[in-house]
């Protein structure tokens, strides 16, 4: 498609979706965004959305982005899905939602899974997976609807994500990306593939026929229908691609397609991904290994589930007088804490955060910690100390899948929200120790749905002809040696004893407070 200049993205967050239109070159030539609606919860720990709501707001952006802008809809060459992962909906033959999707913030679980049959437990004790099976048992929201609303589980014809949802919408199909998946679904890993074998389903709650088609990544899987048109305001019959999950799409976006380049993304969970080419897995789920946003790759992610949620937490919790200050000034308010911390030294005084606001997979009685405290502390040093923390564990992550696979890292790119933070951004070059860049577009989630589709749409040849020209660095941090310093002292003296040292009392909160409660 040698005539065709633009791609539109569409970004589907938990807390907002974008349209995007994108030149050849990687530039934003018109967006439109909008909040998603809040997810309720019905009960502690839930968290729900209706499917609606998503289909609603995309109509919404797409629509706006079609008004603003002024080229010849004809040199559009596609378009691009990202959402966020995890989020399922049950639907009917027809599409239609039978209940609330399940958002991925939800907490609820099953305490007592039906037992597995001989042949799953033999299957997944062979491939060394039974604890980390367990796990997926216990919170599995497919068994949860299975036993707590089996009239909905017997009318459902497919289990379907939100990018699934939207390609049904548009297209009529039930169709979906292998980039979209995670470890809430029967895939298998290595393979890229729906598992096999039946009796792989039964852990999940789920049965073969549950599952939509799945293709790489850059498949064009349907094209927009008359009525999509009519709703959207998407030109009729424009190809559609499922690129990848959020987080993968980042990795992409950022152009990261070589295994020395590592990518945090300071979102709500806050990220690093690594991509490769190898299947390389985890058994003890310190780190991830999800289907990339290329075709035949690997995303590895290193996860803090309440990541730059944090700073959104301590923002909404402490920062009131930061926040009235942005809006008069109308800026960002992370640009006024990083006016407040950007003398605060290195440390922040003997202030450390254990960036631990959600139990970790592997260590369920994890909690979050704050040590160190003075009189010279203000708000200013919790803010900062909470950077350093989740750089602090990005960096113990980091060496556990260095330990495992040797792969080294020789710079760092940083997209998401928090990564307009000259401080976060300078404070992960400080702890690594290589230079971090932030790139020219703080929407590389969108702009990694872009160069899919792109590519799945023949405006580029491949993935590198496309990243080459659709990618740009900005501003590049180099890091401070004195810093640096500081910060591998503090890591290896006191961040990497806090967890072990803290943990048995963590046991005892919980054991007294029956938070988290036993499973």
């Amino acid at each position: 498609m040698a005539d065709k200049n633009y791609v539109i993205a569409l970004d589907s967050g938990t807390q907002s979706v974008r349209a995007v239109l994108f030149d050849r070159k990687g530039s934003v030539v018109a967006m439109a965004q909008a909040p998603q609606e809040p997810y309720f919860s019905l009960q502690p720990g839930w968290a729900e959305q209706r499917p609606e709501d998503y289909w609603a707001k995309l109509c919404q952006v797409t629509n706006a982005l079609m008004k603003q802008i002024t080229i010849d809809p004809g040199e559009i060459a596609g378009v691009g899905i990202t959402t966020q992962r995890g989020t399922f909906v049950p639907v009917d033959r027809q599409g239609n939602a039978l209940r609330p999707a399940i958002i991925w913030l939800d907490e609820r679980t099953v305490p007592d899974p039906p037992p597995l049959s001989m042949a799953a437990k033999v299957l997944f004790g062979v491939a060394g997976l039974s604890e980390a099976i367990n796990y997926v048992r216990r919170h599995s929201k497919f068994l949860w609807i299975k036993r707590n609303e089996p009239d909905i589980y017997r009318k459902a014809y497919k289990f379907m994500q939100v990018s699934g949802w939207f390609v049904n919408r548009l297209t009529g199909e039930f169709k979906d990306s292998v980039g979209m998946v995670t470890g809430i679904w029967p895939l298998d890993f290595k393979k890229l593939a729906w598992h096999g074998l039946k009796v792989a389903y039964e852990a999940f709650g789920l049965e073969p026929e549950h599952m939509v088609d799945i293709f790489t990544p850059d498949t064009v899987l349907g094209h927009i229908s008359s009525q999509a048109s009519a709703e959207t305001g998407l030109p009729v019959g424009l190809p559609v691609v499922v690129g990848a999950g959020d987080k993968q799409s980042e990795l992409l976006g950022a152009g990261a397609i070589d295994q020395s380049i590592g990518v945090i993304s300071y979102g709500t969970a806050t990220c690093m991904e690594i991509i490769t080419r190898k299947y390389i897995a985890d058994k003890n789920l310190r780190f991830f290994t999800w289907p990339a946003a290329l075709p035949g790759a690997w995303d590895i992610e290193l996860f803090i589930h309440r990541g730059f949620w944090m700073v959104t937490w301590f923002k909404q919790e402490f920062g009131y007088r930061e926040a009235l200050e942005a809006e008069k000034r109308g800026i960002a308010p992370e640009v006024v804490f990083d006016e407040k911390v950007k003398d605060i030294p290195p440390g922040s005084m003997g202030l450390m955060v254990q960036p631990y606001w959600s139990p970790m997979v592997s260590a369920k009685y994890a909690k979050g910690s704050i040590i160190g405290f003075g009189d010279v502390h203000t708000r200013a040093h919790i803010y900062r100390a909470i950077l350093e923390g989740l750089g602090y564990e990005l960096r113990r992550l980091y060496e556990v899948f260095h330990g495992k696979t040797g792969v080294t890292l020789q710079e760092i790119r940083v997209g998401g929200g928090g990564s307009r933070s000259d401080v976060a951004v300078q404070i992960a070059a400080d702890i690594f120790n290589l230079p971090a860049s932030r790139m020219a577009t703080s929407e590389i989630c969108a702009l990694g749905a872009a160069i899919d589709a792109a590519v799945g749409t023949g405006m580029f040849a491949s993935f590198d002809e496309a990243v080459a020209s659709m990618v740009k660095k900005g501003r590049v941090f180099e890091p401070d040696a004195e810093n640096h310093r500081v910060y591998e002292d503090l890591y290896q003296g006191v961040y990497l004893k806090t967890y072990g040292a803290l943990e048995p009392l963590y046991r005892k909160i919980a054991s007294i407070t029956g938070y988290p409660p036993e499973e």
